[in-house]
């Protein structure tokens, strides 16, 4: 994975996780619990473009 795909994902997850941390703080569970689903998705996304372009 080049270095700038990598650091897209970074950011990626970085932004979610404090949108997370936000939602949470604000006592909006529900919607820190879609982020929290959101953040599972994207690394399955990232599993999938790591592991699955090495083949």
């Amino acid at each position: 994975m080049s270095r700038e795909r990598q650091a897209q994902w970074t950011h990626r997850l970085e932004r979610l996780r404090a949108l997370r941390e936000r939602f949470t703080i604000a006592h909006r569970y529900d919607r820190a619990y879609e982020a929290y689903l959101t953040i599972q998705h994207l690394y399955d996304r990232w599993a999938d473009e790591v592991f699955c372009s090495q083949r």
